[in-house]
């Protein structure tokens, strides 16, 4: 006991200091481990109150990288149909990066082919050489909204040795399921809708078949079947926005006037005529046109052609498809 005392004497600064720094030690260890603690706990509670949904979509395909996993318009993270959908826009970017153009153009909807591209010929020189032209393109997709993608085609830096932003081309693709798997819609062609709705009134039914959606405009497929005994002209020109789509809020969307002759505006008696009518009417998914109208119809075009001044003719025909 005495020796222990001793030593005690001789070395109390070297052993109240080393248990200072124990206890010292021991304080940080425990701060450390409550700060740990607390954080785990805030991340728990914060991942309970926005849960991260699970997604199994890759940075990259074996053809194209994904410019991001979440929607541009909505936001929304891409779901596993979404993968899908992208695994076959990767398929045809396959295709036409190895040149293999009829398996690029089995990738296309019988809808495409016929607005399009009716044969692969037709396919290879209006849209593989305007993009690839014999070339590997890198390729980056990003989601725009539901199942439609956008696409944007640049030089591979790699096999040419240059890059430039400015040699970007820009597609919108559709992905569309079938009955026989999942098809494309290229081109800024989104898709068709069947309508099949008509109206008749003084002997004229008009009938709205389809129509043909694209990024920046609407074709609509449109019947006429003239059972008067006049001929009619559906619009005589003069107001540019006569002939219109309107949607459901009542917002007008006027056709492309000037692509329309009188002569295909003019209906004979007894006749039926087949057009199709483009209109400015940019692509939306919220977007429902709910009718289609001719609000200059001429029931009598012998009639209306007597006028030398045609703004003194009183004699227009209001006609609306609701669709």
């Amino acid at each position: 006991m005495f020796r222990l005392i001793r030593w005690y004497n001789q070395n109390r600064k070297i052993f109240w200091s080393a248990v200072g720094v124990i206890a010292l030690f021991i304080v940080a260890l425990q701060l450390i481990n409550t700060f740990v603690k607390n954080s785990n706990q805030k991340e728990l509670e914060l991942a309970q109150k926005n849960p991260i949904q699970n997604t199994t979509i890759p940075e990259q395909y074996n053809n194209i990288q994904m410019g991001s996993t979440s929607s541009s318009l909505s936001g929304t993270e891409l779901s596993e149909e979404n993968q899908t959908e992208i695994e076959v826009i990767d398929q045809f970017i396959e295709y036409c990066n190895n040149q293999d153009l009829e398996s690029a153009y089995g990738l296309l909807t019988d809808e495409c082919k016929q607005e399009m591209y009716p044969t692969i010929e037709n396919f290879r020189i209006s849209y593989y050489q305007s993009i690839f032209n014999n070339t590997r393109k890198n390729v980056v997709v990003e989601n725009w909204i539901n199942e439609i993608y956008k696409v944007d085609f640049n030089e591979d830096f790699l096999s040419t040795g240059k890059y430039s932003k400015e040699n970007t081309i820009q597609d919108y693709i559709t992905v569309v399921e079938k009955d026989d798997g999942y098809k494309l819609n290229i081109n800024r062609y989104i898709g068709r809708q069947e309508i099949h709705q008509s109206a008749e009134d003084k002997n004229i039914q008009i009938e709205v078949e389809y129509t043909d959606i694209y990024m920046d405009y609407q074709y609509y497929k449109i019947n006429v079947h003239n059972q008067s005994e006049n001929t009619i002209l559906l619009d005589d020109g003069i107001n540019i926005k006569a002939m219109y789509i309107e949607d459901e809020n009542g917002i007008q969307y006027s056709a492309y006037t000037h692509e329309l002759n009188e002569g295909q505006l003019m209906v004979s008696p007894r006749e039926t005529k087949e057009l199709e009518i483009r209109y400015y009417s940019k692509y939306s998914s919220e977007k429902q046109i709910d009718k289609v109208v001719f609000s200059r119809m001429i029931l009598d075009n012998d009639s209306y052609a007597i006028y030398q001044n045609k703004s003194l003719y009183r004699g227009y025909e209001n006609f609306e498809i609701v669709i």
